[in-house]
């Protein structure tokens, strides 16, 4: 491995690459991390309630990050948080009219910049990428 290659440098520039090439598609306030949550949010609120906690173990993000980015979506008119019967406590988040509205934009350019990353690239190829990203996952877990 020649001394300048990095796997982390390597995977944040992918990274802003692709948030860039997200980011191109939705309306300027709107992250593509929010796109990603709202996509989230969109999938499986048709089969069950969604909460914060949800979104914090699907993007694997600390409760600050999610509190942050739902706040955000919530001022933007995106989601709502409502109580349910259960428990007052707990807030199920509810997509606006506005967010299900530019979902569909939002599918159309993930859906796109996935295709992008998958193109010249083999089944096999694509397999051993989620292998090692995954194995990379468990060495960097492992890390106290």
């Amino acid at each position: 491995m020649e001394h300048n290659k990095s796997i982390g440098l390597a995977i944040r520039i992918l990274s802003i690459q692709i948030v860039r090439s997200i980011d191109s598609a939705v309306p300027k306030n709107i992250t593509g991390l929010q796109g990603h949550v709202i996509d989230f949010i969109q999938i499986e609120s048709a089969h069950t309630d969604v909460f914060q906690r949800d979104v914090e173990i699907e993007f694997n993000i600390r409760r600050s990050t999610a509190t942050g980015i739902l706040q955000s979506m919530e001022k933007k008119n995106l989601i709502t948080r409502e109580a349910v019967p259960i428990d007052a406590r707990l807030k199920k988040i509810v997509l606006t009219d506005k967010a299900l509205s530019i979902h569909n934009q939002i599918i159309q350019k993930l859906t796109y910049v996935e295709e992008q990353l998958k193109k010249n690239l083999t089944d096999d190829e694509i397999n051993m990428f989620f292998d090692i990203v995954e194995r990379l996952s468990t060495n960097i877990s492992n890390i106290k």
